[in-house]
């Protein structure tokens, strides 16, 4: 019973470091006091996920801010045809669903596990219990809701004003970037999704860059092999 209970000692040191880098790396509790996110440590918890598996559905009731400690997480809408648009994948570092956790409006999205994938949950009683207690690190929260908000006009200028090529390219830029540190596959039809057009509008597109050996396509992912020459496409067609 000693070394039971010892192993699940070191069991719970993993989890509490863990959970500390989540919050040191992250971009929406990485500038807290120390103090502050040894707080917020002890009111989370990690759960593992398989593939496939969701996290809430668009319309559940929000329960909790989740951040991604391992693996990915896809953001999806699917309208009753079965057609779907991709918001995004979440990677490791990242955090997902503060918007509901917040305001306490039904979720707008659909997230599910790529891969074997665990998440830090922090519940959103405790949450707002702790945000009201310490009303100062609100505007850490303002911060990132600006920027998500930035990021969306720019889409959406993106998807009115330029080419599907353009477009196609900067995506993969994005993906690009996102992927420095942690890999996560994305296929021809997710791809399509995250823009709001057909797998079939794209393909002869990256036919092309994989010829000239830009991308590598294969089944199930598109890497980006040649990041430069996408960057100059991009510059060239503004100018």
């Amino acid at each position: 019973m000693l070394h039971f209970r010892h192993f699940l000692k070191s069991i719970d040191i993993v989890m509490t470091a863990n959970i500390l880098e989540q919050l040191d790396h992250s971009g929406l509790f990485g500038d807290f006091p120390e103090d502050t996110k040894q707080q917020l440590a002890a009111i989370s918890t990690s759960q593992a996920c398989s593939d496939g598996q969701v996290l809430y559905q668009n319309g559940d009731l929000p329960d909790a801010l989740y951040g991604v400690l391992s693996g990915g997480v896809k953001m999806v809408a699917e309208d009753p045809t079965g057609k779907y648009f991709l918001y995004g994948i979440v990677q490791p570092g990242w955090w997902f669903g503060e918007i509901s956790a917040l305001d306490g409006q039904p979720r707008a999205q659909t997230t599910m596990a790529i891969g074997d994938t665990k998440v830090l949950r922090i519940p959103r009683k405790e949450l707002l219990v702790f945000l009201d207690n310490n009303p100062q690190l609100y505007r850490h929260f303002l911060t990132i809701l600006c920027k998500r908000l930035r990021q969306a006009g720019q889409v959406l200028e993106e998807g009115a004003f330029l080419p599907l090529s353009k477009r196609l390219a900067k995506q993969l830029l994005r993906i690009h970037k996102a992927n420095h540190q942690h890999q996560t596959k994305i296929n021809q039809e997710e791809l399509a999704a995250s823009m709001g057009v057909t797998r079939q509008s794209i393909h002869r597109v990256l036919k092309d860059w994989q010829i000239k050996e830009w991308i590598q396509v294969t089944y199930g992912d598109i890497k980006i092999l040649q990041p430069h020459a996408l960057q100059m496409f991009v510059e060239l067609s503004e100018s």
